[in-house]
C-alpha cells in the first residue's frame, strides 16, 4: 500500500471514529448537546483535529446521511438491475423491502440522522414536495406501473409519501426493537404489501 492509499485509509478510519462518537453523544444527550469538543473528548483528540475533517456538527450528520443513502441506493439499484424483466409491482415491492432492511442494518446511524432534525433525507431547495434521485427513481417505476395499468392513475409524483411511510416504519421498528426479531423480514414484507395495496389497481 502506497503513502496516498494509507492516508486515505487513515482518513476514513478517523471519520468513522468521529461519526461513532457523534452517534454516542446524540444517543446520550440529544443532537442539540452535540459539539465538536464533546466528540474530541470521546475519541481523545483535540477539537482542532476534528476540524481538519469536519467544519461543524451538521457536516458530520450530512456525511452520515450520504453514507446511508449511498449504501441503500446501491442495494436498491442492484435489485432493480437483477429484476429488470420482472413485473413493475414486484420491482417496487422488492425495492422498498431492500430500502427498509438497508436502513435497519444501521440503526444507530439512522437514529442519529433522523433525530438531528437536519433535512438531509429529503434535502432539496424548493418548497413543496421533497425530492432526491431515489424518490425520482421510484416515481419513474410508479409511472411505468400506471402506464401498464398495474397502479392506480393519479398517483404519479407521490413516491415521497411511500418513502415517508417507510421511514416511519423504520423508526417504529427501532422504538419497538422489531428490527431485532428473527422474523423481521416477514414484518417488512407485510408492511410493504400494505403499501402496495394502496397503489395497485
Amino acid at each position: 500500500m502506497g503513502i496516498k492509499e494509507r492516508r486515505d485509509v487513515e482518513k476514513e478510519e478517523m471519520k468513522k471514529k468521529i461519526m461513532d462518537a457523534a452517534i454516542e453523544v446524540i444517543e446520550q444527550e440529544g443532537y442539540e448537546k452535540l459539539s465538536i469538543r464533546k466528540i474530541a473528548a470521546k475519541i481523545e483528540y483535540s477539537p482542532t483535529t476534528i476540524y481538519l475533517y469536519y467544519k461543524d456538527k451538521a457536516e458530520i450528520i450530512t456525511d452520515m446521511s450520504d453514507q446511508l443513502y449511498n449504501k441503500v441506493m446501491g442495494d436498491v439499484v442492484a435489485v432493480l438491475n437483477k429484476e429488470a424483466a420482472s413485473p413493475v409491482d414486484k420491482q417496487v415491492h422488492d425495492s422498498l423491502c431492500v430500502f427498509i432492511k438497508g436502513l435497519c442494518s444501521e440503526p444507530e446511524m439512522v437514529k442519529a440522522v433522523m433525530h438531528s432534525g437536519i433535512n438531509v433525507i429529503f434535502a432539496n431547495d424548493s418548497i413543496g414536495k421533497p425530492t432526491n434521485p431515489g424518490i425520482d427513481m421510484l416515481d419513474h417505476l410508479v409511472s411505468n406501473g400506471i402506464t401498464q395499468k398495474v397502479f392506480k392513475p393519479g398517483i404519479e409524483n407521490n413516491s415521497w409519501m411511500i418513502v415517508s411511510a417507510s421511514l416511519g416504519f423504520v423508526l417504529s421498528s427501532f422504538g419497538s426493537q422489531l428490527y431485532l426479531l428473527d422474523n423481521f423480514h416477514k414484518h417488512v414484507d407485510d408492511f410493504v404489501d400494505i403499501l402496495m395495496g394502496g397503489i395497485r389497481q
